[in-house]
């Protein structure tokens, strides 16, 4: 059985203040990764710029340093560089999708329930002429559905980080496409008015799929950047071998 689409004021605020630890949480945690990470490799890197696989970076002049700036091993000390960004940016969107993680086991039932209404009720103020449905991924912005959100979650940045996943998550289009079809199938006219039942029930099943993704927010950026900056580094340990 579904819970109360409405939360009381306490558990919303109860909530928001967990999740906003928890996101800093994490974030504090990603920064000295991207620190640890980036900056360690970056700084090892640079004792190995004046040793002896670089002969130019002893040799003094002006034309060392122009030679010393473009060469090889520097463009690599460059590319090591940015990925203390690359760090800091995967540990905050990781942050970020533990603190919707934790939202959502508290609310989950709540939020798919506000954010279908309110999807569904933008398709079905829609007019029914051809493309017009199509254009309802521009009507729905993050702060219309924000709102919406608000009553479960309470104010904050919350509501309008659950509604920018959501409908950065979501394919409307396609969703809209398999919903015609199923009406199409069903002999049901798509001109008739009012609420839709089938409509509300898919979205809102759409709506908790995406929400369970976000149960176990993904590692797979970290690897991937782990084994980009080892490759990086090992090239950059090579040429000044």
């Amino acid at each position: 059985m579904a819970r109360d689409t409405t939360a009381a004021p306490a558990s919303a605020w109860r909530t928001g203040a967990r999740a906003g630890a928890t996101f800093v949480w994490h974030t504090v945690q990603g920064l000295a990764l991207a620190f640890l990470l980036g900056g360690g490799a970056f700084f090892f890197y640079l004792t190995r710029l004046s040793g002896p696989g670089m002969p130019v970076a002893r040799a003094g002049g002006a034309g060392a340093v122009v030679a010393l700036l473009f060469s090889p091993p520097t463009l690599v000390a460059l590319l090591l560089i940015l990925f203390v960004g690359v760090y800091a940016h995967i540990g905050i969107a990781y942050a970020r999708g533990r603190a919707l993680q934790r939202v959502v086991a508290a609310h989950g039932d709540a939020v798919a329930a506000r954010a279908a209404a309110a999807i569904a009720g933008r398709i079905e103020a829609m007019p029914r002429a051809h493309g017009a449905l199509q254009r309802t991924a521009d009507w729905l912005s993050v702060d219309a559905l924000g709102q919406q959100l608000a009553p479960v979650l309470g104010q904050g940045r919350m509501p309008r980080m659950l509604a920018g996943f959501l409908i950065g998550r979501l394919p409307l289009s396609d969703l809209l496409a398999e919903w015609q079809a199923g009406r199409a199938a069903a002999g049901t006219s798509a001109v008739e008015a009012g609420q839709d039942p089938a409509l509300r029930a898919l979205i809102e099943r759409r709506v908790g799929e995406a929400l369970h993704d976000m149960a176990a927010p993904s590692r797979r950026p970290l690897l991937l950047a782990l084994a980009a900056h080892a490759v990086l580094l090992a090239v950059g340990l090579w040429l000044t071998a």
